[in-house]
């Protein structure tokens, strides 16, 4: 057996066979591969994504194909250090070849060509199947809280009047910038880290998957713009912000990225929760809130059982099963 790029053709076919597990009922299979097309069209995909097959090595084009995966080579620092880690998605197994240990062989081939690049492999994925099949093989499970605040809310204002939040879509790239620049000085020091890096290429591919459902799946005339709100410190350093994404697919405004103080940040979840409420969402959606923020809304915290979030980071033969990923939040996920 061998591992491959996946031709056109054989992704394509991928995408017909997941269609009834990532897909329907909600999408229709022109729906499904609609969304597919506008997700691999984008600046992100088209720079980080590649999809593998494990096939015979007799029969490489085939597409009846042994086990299927995608693979988005990011950026990322590792202990302040900047190198690439690997998120992968869509981990499948056609129904016939599965129970046969397939997709584990796939994931341990891809870590093994990994491997040949790089001394260090740093990878991610988020888990639906429980934490037992990636811990396993390498991928060890992370804090997988979430906040999720109702839209109707009401958060009684008590920080000073002079906060004054901006648009992100207006400053994206100095968001991005000003992130990348207080993550590499946080991680420089202390035990092992990993930070992926948030980049404006990954934001609107959040944001093309978002005005794929707001189209399909909403009457509003023109999809939301917004992508979350900043606030400068006295240099013109964005020192605090919250991204954002619009998810019409389970009617929550998700929160991509969180950086905010205690002495602002009930100005900023105000600020989500009438983004959400506009928008007729539901609720507004953080992963692994900071303890203070944690704190303050406890009644919503809960600790999610699927879309675990798992990091595998490897130096030569050896695991390292005591590291800090810091960022561990949505944007992280693919």
């Amino acid at each position: 057996m061998q591992v491959k790029v996946a031709s056109d053709a054989q992704q394509e076919h991928a995408d017909k066979l997941t269609h009834s597990e990532w897909g329907a009922p909600y999408l229709t299979m022109e729906q499904y591969f609609e969304r597919e097309k506008d997700l691999y069209a984008t600046e992100f995909a088209e720079a980080a994504m590649t999809a593998y097959v494990l096939v015979p090595t007799t029969a490489p084009n085939t597409l009846d194909f042994l086990a299927y995966l995608e693979v988005f080579k990011r950026p990322c620092l590792y202990t302040g250090t900047r190198t690439y880690g690997y998120s992968i998605d869509a981990v499948f197994t056609p129904v016939h070849h599965r129970r046969k240990g397939y997709a584990a062989m796939l994931l341990q081939r891809i870590v093994e060509l990994f491997h040949d690049h790089d001394g260090v492999v740093i990878s991610n994925l988020y888990s639906d199947i429980g934490p037992r099949f990636y811990s396993d093989k390498g991928w060890k499970v992370h804090s997988a809280d979430e906040l999720v605040l109702p839209s109707t809310h009401v958060i009684p204002p008590n920080e000073p009047p002079a906060v004054h939040l901006l648009p992100v879509e207006s400053a994206l790239d100095r968001v991005c910038r000003d992130d990348l620049m207080y993550m590499e000085q946080a991680t420089k020091t202390g035990p092992p880290s990993v930070y992926f890096l948030l980049t404006p290429s990954l934001v609107h591919w959040f944001q093309v998957r978002s005005h794929f459902y707001a189209r399909t799946k909403t009457a509003f005339p023109s999809p939301p713009r917004s992508l979350g709100v900043y606030l400068l410190d006295h240099k013109g350093v964005a020192t605090e912000y919250m991204v954002w994404t619009h998810d019409f697919e389970y009617s929550e405004l998700t929160i991509l990225r969180c950086r905010v103080s205690e002495a602002h940040g009930r100005a900023f979840v105000r600020a989500a929760v009438a983004q959400a409420a506009e928008w007729s969402l539901a609720s507004v959606c953080l992963w692994n809130p900071e303890r203070w923020l944690a704190a303050a809304f406890s009644e919503f915290v809960t600790t999610r059982t699927d879309d675990l979030p798992s990091l595998l980071v490897r130096e030569g033969v050896d695991d390292k099963h005591h590291v800090t990923w810091f960022g561990n939040e949505k944007y992280c996920w693919v």
